[in-house]
């Protein structure tokens, strides 16, 4: 929740022009979508695991890293 309110917070006060999200939980969409119409670009950089379809689509950006089995 926490991270959800600094997005806002982000994007009311016009604090930055990009926010990078490092998450696939759709419980983010909100703030992203408040921070987007807020005129900020929201990259999103998931592991690619267990991403929801309509958090990519609230997305200007998805930036997937590939990890490396041990």
């Amino acid at each position: 929740m926490k991270i959800g309110l600094d997005i806002a917070w982000i994007s009311l006060n016009k604090i930055a022009d990009r926010i990078l999200v490092v998450t696939g939980d759709s419980d983010f969409i909100p703030a992203i979508k408040l921070a987007r119409r807020n005129g900020i670009q929201v990259y999103l950089f998931t592991l690619a695991q267990g991403v929801s379809r309509e958090l990519t689509e609230h997305s200007d950006r998805l930036i997937t890293a590939a990890i490396a089995a041990l």
